[in-house]
């Protein structure tokens, strides 16, 4: 009987190794035991995919992926628009142990929704992912200010071209206003394609200089094209517009001959100078004010011209054509702008060079106020003083 107790001890034993034996390893992958049995092989797998950098005709894809038990697998993305029964493909990618493979596809349609999908390939077997999605960028509307045509003393009609991009229609309208004054709109209307588009405004005033954009509207975002400028001829009698080559808002009044001013406008022959610029502004014509902190008159002549111009004040800029000794058209050696600054005022314009020059004669005649008249320029400042300018108050 004990003998026949040993036997039955023994087999169990044997049975108990022989389950160990069949066990081939322990795999512990997010706090979880996994086992894996002899002689069974990882599969390769991919997740985690996605996509950036999309544009209205191209997006990259992206997987990641492991072969697992196998030396080397293959990899593409599948992809097609949305709802089509067509699926396109990338070319086979060879891949071995872990990484990540990311593929850009183009030719894609703009403003249009596609679904896509990694797929493997080892062996024998296909093995596709879920399928995602991405969408394409739209095609923005563009829109273009061409100006004014018909101008007249009192009306305009103003011109625009657009182009929809990938939307069905947009709407449309032009803001317009006076230098020195708030501005005004036109109504919308909804158009579609791509085109020009023009609209009559009234009610305007004489010898006027006005600023005008093209204004779209999509997305419920409005959107500004740049900015127009044109001028409405001066009743008889009345000076006329003077020159000009930009326009801007004034926003620090450095001294009595200096001024930095915000472009919002300028004439494309003016080289060197930008609209949406910031620019130091010297007064041109020769013109020299007493300096800060060191002579007579210095503060006076800053609130002079403060009080011509003030901070946010639209001005225009006649620039000098005729320097010659700066680093650049238009500029004195320390690259501002030289110019003759015209500010509205009561729907006539006063040249404020001018107006200092003549102030400044009278109030601190001890100043060389022209001290830089041997300077090359195209102004002539004792122009400035003749009884008959008509741009002085």
């Amino acid at each position: 009987m004990e003998k026949k107790r040993g036997i039955n001890l023994n087999a169990k034993s044997v049975r108990a190794k022989i389950l160990v034996l069949v066990v081939v390893g322990i795999c512990v992958s997010a706090g979880a035991v996994v086992l894996h049995l002899k002689g069974e092989k990882m599969p390769p797998k991919i997740a985690n995919y996605g996509t950036y950098s999309i544009t209205t005709t191209t997006a990259t894809l992206w997987a990641d992926y492991d072969a697992g038990s196998w030396s080397s697998m293959k990899i593409r993305f599948e992809y097609r628009e949305n709802f089509s029964d067509t699926w396109q493909y990338t070319n086979w990618h060879e891949a071995s142990g872990s990484g990540r493979w990311s593929k850009t596809i183009s030719d894609l349609s703009p403003n249009t929704c596609y679904e896509f999908r990694a797929v493997l390939q080892y062996d024998s077997s296909t093995l596709p992912s879920n399928a995602k999605m991405f969408e394409t960028r739209a095609i923005l509307p563009v829109i273009k200010i061409l100006g004014a045509t018909n101008v007249g003393e009192t009306s305009a009609t103003l011109n625009a071209s657009y182009d929809c991009g990938s939307f069905s229609e947009i709407g449309i309208r032009f803001s317009y206003k006076e230098i020195g004054n708030e501005g005004e709109n036109t109504g919308w209307t909804t158009i579609s394609g791509s085109g020009t588009f023009s609209e009559n405004i009234s009610n305007l005033t004489p010898g006027m200089v006005y600023q005008i954009r093209a204004v779209t509207r999509y997305d419920n975002t409005l959107h500004l094209s740049d900015v127009g400028a044109f001028q409405t001829p001066q009743l008889p009698g009345r000076p006329a517009v003077p020159n000009y080559e930009a326009i801007g808002n004034v926003t620090i009044v450095v001294d009595g001959d200096t001024i930095h001013v915000s472009l919002t406008w300028v004439n494309k022959r003016a080289t060197g100078v930008d609209a949406g610029s910031s620019e130091a502004v010297r007064f041109a014509g020769g013109i020299d004010a007493p300096e800060i902190g060191t002579e007579e008159g210095a503060g006076e002549a800053r609130e002079f011209v403060n009080n011509l111009c003030p901070l946010g004040s639209e001005v225009l800029l006649d620039l000098d054509n005729g320097a010659t000794y700066g680093a650049g058209p238009y500029r004195d050696i320390y690259g501002r702008l030289l110019a003759v600054i015209y500010v509205r005022g009561d729907n006539r314009w006063i040249n404020v060079n001018a107006e200092e020059l003549r102030w400044g004669l009278v109030a601190y005649p001890r100043n060389n106020w022209l001290a830089y008249i041997g300077f090359g320029s195209e102004f002539d400042p004792y122009e400035w003083l003749t009884e008959n300018y008509p741009y002085v108050l």
